[in-house]
């Protein structure tokens, strides 16, 4: 018999998107059971056609990367200049459960098929907007791409070099972060709707995805701490080493991770200097450090200095690319990659399992360009899931408790979007082991409340209730099993032992909660032969490739600056959405992993495709696009920098991706000659003279200030920003408009500006940060009176013996 999806088909989506970002939200539904129609226009969505390789495409089936994103859909054609098919259109878009849309396409673009218009006439529906900075702000059309923007979240500071120009992260990072985004937002918003009866328009933008992922709450660092949370370029130490077959990646993060790393590269004496153990002394000193480490990585493999490092328990990973990924022994072991049906090309799983009776659809062929025009029929799956209650205004998970046993950034905000939304969360630590995101503290001097003072850990568990319980004693840890008793989920994201070394297998939860959702969220999953390796971020990054096509191509590979790990943790709520609508409809708990490599793989999957479909290994661009040209990063004119720590060193992003931006850009550049050029009239012959047309750019960027610059090309319809640091990124006037930031009253860090969430719900929240991240053990008797019934008495023979409370213990492991 086969197994049923999470979603069982009840959910029916109208695709009116174009390019990545849409195309990545609509796949994520499609793979947990959705049925998706794609409305293009009669030339296609652009996606069909891209090539980053360059590769010719095949004319019926598309691009690699369209075959994979659009696996499992329909397609239907619409001209918005025929009344008829824009009468099919709404004949379609009326009956759909959601609606992703994005500009794009003319259908899209047409004032009739506006979100706000398509949300009057679809009142069931839930319209997911897909936007540059969000449907009403103010620069909404101000003209940007991926790469603007990424220009403008501050993540560039943490990468490449401070003699040459800044960097963003390559492989479209923007573009597949956004489409998660929205796929979170389409389902949350979905699973009020069956509620409510009532649809709403969620409004996702790629900045706030992008300052969410891309800075580590910068702003809330810079206005707690009076300083900028980095003031000036360069690479963290150690990162990416050259080996005697490729690059090895490394990750240290803790004073016993340096320690052991000075032991793995041979350098006692670094042991004996202590300013070494911090990240600026070592950037500082950057030619001798990096000068030993290439040195003593150049002289082994990249598997020799994995298998030493990995003894040391150190972070650490293969560079990986297209053609080392697919032999991978975690994918290899786990079977992470199959055969796209249709276009014979290896492509990545989903990036979560579940364990039960219970799967993911398997992809199915994507569509002909307007194959199912005039078979395609509006969904009904509307009809069978409308209001139970009439709660329109309640948020989405109210009803739902989790117990969350996570740490650092990528496990904390797999529960914080629920937070978000109205479940209770306790956030569980110990006074022996509190959450090492704490130890990121202002208070380097480990003054009073130092574990307080963790800008980090304030950004990415407001809206949260914490409890201590000492899980290595036998009363901690019947305590944990009381709360995981009358919970719906369970998440955790230590590595793969702890839970079972606790006696919280899944087996053993499940017996005594045989509804609960447990979530593992592990770094290379739960099983297999890296199952035990200690992962970070960039870990992530390193091993899936994303660090790969990250950097200048005549140097080393760089990272996106730890991105991975809300993206991964974002992955991970999604999948528990969907296991939540399983259990609505058999109700059953069950047992989902989502390692936070496999969010990684996912999002760089287009390297995997393009080197399986064409045999093409993507690189590192620098700046530059694989589908677009001129991008890229130049000079202007310098202005004072916000803190005198930070030196000149001004620049502005630039992206032309339309004939029509190509021809304005020449107009505003003066250069007659190049708009005349005709090896310049498409992207390929551009691709090949960029050089030359990057001189012509500069030349007329450098004497001017950035605003001016930005200004002359944005009013002639150029997508340009200018690139911004880690400071100031809270009153840009872009996010300012959107108040992106809210301000929080936190404790010991004072009034700090909190980064808030990429996607915005028209019944709510409206305010997303409502309650301070927990200090230490804050509820504790909250949560043991009122949650599990403890009379105060025992609560205070918990404090007592120490199982629980409400200050780091003397030997605290971080």
């Amino acid at each position: 018999m086969p197994l049923g999806t999470p979603l069982g088909d009840q959910l029916s989506i109208v695709h009116l998107a174009s390019g990545i970002a849409g195309a990545y939200c609509t796949k994520l539904l499609v793979d947990g059971g959705a049925k998706a129609i794609r409305v293009e226009p009669p030339e296609g969505d652009p996606l069909r056609w891209r090539s980053a390789s360059g590769a010719p495409v095949n004319p019926d089936l598309g691009g690699s990367l369209f075959q994979y994103l659009a696996a499992s859909t329909a397609s239907v054609t619409a001209d918005v200049r025929s009344s008829q098919d824009r009468t099919r259109a709404w004949g379609l878009l009326e009956s759909a459960d959601v609606v992703v849309w994005s500009e794009g396409s003319p259908l899209a673009e047409a004032p009739e098929f506006s979100p706000v218009n398509i949300r009057s006439r679809a009142p069931g529906a839930v319209v997911v907007a897909l936007t540059p900075y969000g449907l009403w702000a103010a620069e909404q059309k101000k003209p940007a791409t991926e790469f603007t923007l990424q220009a403008m979240s501050g993540g560039w500071i943490t990468r490449g070099s401070a003699a040459r120009e800044p960097l963003a992260a390559g492989g479209d990072h923007g573009d597949w972060v956004l489409g998660t985004f929205a796929a979170l937002g389409a389902l949350a918003g979905w699973t009020r709707a069956r509620r409510s009866g009532r649809g709403e328009l969620v409004d996702v933008a790629m900045l706030d995805a992008l300052h969410l992922t891309q800075p580590f709450f910068a702003p809330t660092f810079e206005v707690a701490a009076g300083r900028p949370y980095r003031s000036f370029r360069a690479r963290p130490l150690p990162l990416n080493h050259p080996t005697k077959d490729g690059y090895v990646g490394f990750q240290v993060t803790t004073g016993q991770q340096w320690l052991d790393f000075c032991v793995l590269v041979e350098r006692p004496d670094w042991v004996e200097d202590p300013s070494l153990a911090r990240q600026e002394v070592r950037t500082l000193r950057y030619d001798e450090v990096c000068g030993h480490i290439d040195k003593w990585t150049s002289e082994r493999t990249t598997e020799e200095v994995i298998e030493i490092a990995s003894l040391l328990r150190l972070p650490v990973a293969p560079v990986n690319n297209g053609e080392t990924i697919r032999a991978f022994p975690p994918i290899v072991a786990r079977g992470w990659i199959i055969q796209n049906p249709h276009g014979g090309f290896q492509q990545p799983v989903p990036p979560y399992t579940f364990w039960g009776d219970v799967a993911l659809r398997p992809p199915g062929p994507s569509p002909r360009l307007g194959e199912h025009n005039g078979a395609a029929r509006p969904g009904t799956a509307q009809s069978d899931v409308r209001a139970e209650s009439g709660e329109s205004g309640s948020l989405p998970f109210e009803r739902l408790r989790i117990i969350d046993f996570t740490a650092f950034w990528a496990g904390p905000i797999i529960s914080h979007f629920f937070a978000i939304l109205g479940a209770d969360v306790i956030h569980v630590e110990s006074t022996t082991r509190p959450d090492g995101l704490r130890a990121s503290t202002l208070r380097h001097d480990m003054s009073e409340g130092w574990w307080e003072a963790s800008p980090f850990f304030a950004g990415t568990n407001t809206n949260k209730r914490g409890i201590t319980l000492d899980m290595n004693t036998e009363r901690g840890r019947e305590l944990a099993l009381k709360l995981i008793a009358d919970a719906d989920i369970l998440v955790e994201n230590f590595s793969s032992r702890v839970m079972e070394q606790w006696g919280l297998s899944y087996d053993r939860v499940q017996e005594i909660n045989p509804r609960l959702i447990m979530l593992r969220a592990s770094g290379f999953g739960n099983s297999g032969p890296w199952r035990d390796h200690v992962a970070y971020a960039t870990t992530v990054e390193q091993a899936s490739g994303l660090s790969w096509v990250t950097g200048y191509p005549d140097d080393r590979p760089e990272i996106t600056g730890g991105a991975c790990d809300p993206i991964a943790g974002s992955h991970a709520a999604f999948a528990i959405m969907l296991a939540l609508q399983h259990r609505d409809r058999t109700g059953q708990g069950i047992l989902v992993e989502a390692p936070q490599f496999t969010s990684g793989l996912s999002i760089s999957a287009e390297q995997m495709i393009e080197r399986s479909a064409t045999g093409a290994v993507l690189g590192r661009n620098g700046n530059r696009s694989w589908v677009h040209a001129p991008q890229g990063a130049y000079r202007v004119a310098d202005a004072a920098p916000r803190y005198a720590s930070m030196p000149n060193d001004d620049w502005i992003a630039l992206s032309v991706t339309s004939q029509a931006q190509w021809r304005a850009l020449c107009e505003v550049i003066d250069a007659p000659r190049l708009a005349l050029d005709p090896e310049l009239a498409d992207a390929q012959g551009r691709m090949r003279r960029h050089d030359e047309i990057d001189e012509a750019i500069g030349a007329w960027a450098r004497p001017l200030p950035a605003a001016a610059a930005v200004e002359a090309l944005t009013a002639a319809g150029v997508p340009a920003s200018r690139f911004i640091g880690l400071a100031g990124l809270h009153e840009l006037p872009e996010v300012v408009s959107r108040g992106l930031y809210e301000y929080v009253d936190q404790p010991v860090l004072g009034r700090v500006p909190i980064v808030g969430y990429p996607a915005r719900f028209e019944h709510g929240p409206h305010r997303i940060h409502r309650t301070p991240a927990p200090t230490l053990g804050q509820h504790n008797r909250e949560i043991l009176e009122q949650v599990l019934g403890l009379s105060r008495a025992e609560v205070e023979v918990l404090e007592a013996a120490e199982i629980i409370g409400q200050r780091p213990r003397t030997g605290t492991a971080w």
